[in-house]
């Protein structure tokens, strides 16, 4: 009933702690620049929103409703309008290749197009325009 002998069994674990710590601080590190991304992309998400007109205009001769539901938080998705003196409704509908910061460019450089060339009387003019400045982009 005495214990005369042992046999003990060590094992170093020193590089499993090690890429344990170091998979840690990389998590930690993917989880901080997630949070960065998604705020951004929030960020970006309000800014389309907010280029998108607050209110539909009402003119006597068509009934306007809008909506808009983005596949990703932030999409190429675009309309605007414009009334002029004469009652005269110009509306532009968009939607940018693909999705992302790319998108939203472009759709940013669309609405300020649509804002200063709007008061041309001539639809063709007004889409040449826009076409030769978004290439350029």
């Amino acid at each position: 009933g005495r214990v005369t002998n042992f046999i003990g069994i060590q094992s170093d674990i020193t590089k499993r702690k090690k890429a344990e710590e170091a998979l840690f601080r990389v998590s930690r590190k993917l989880e901080a620049a997630n949070h960065r991304m998604k705020s951004d992309l929030n960020d970006a998400r309000e800014l389309q929103l907010a280029m998108l007109p607050a209110h539909v205009p009402e003119v006597p001769y068509v009934n306007i409703a809008v909506t808009m539901k983005t596949a990703q938080e932030v999409g190429g998705d675009y309309y605007d309008f414009h009334v002029d003196e004469s009652g005269n409704l110009t509306i532009a509908l968009g939607d940018a290749t693909g999705h992302g910061l790319k998108a939203g460019t472009i759709v940013t450089a669309t609405k300020i197009l649509f804002n200063s060339l709007v008061h041309h009387a001539d639809p063709k003019y007004i889409l040449k325009q826009t076409s030769i400045a978004l290439k350029e982009i």
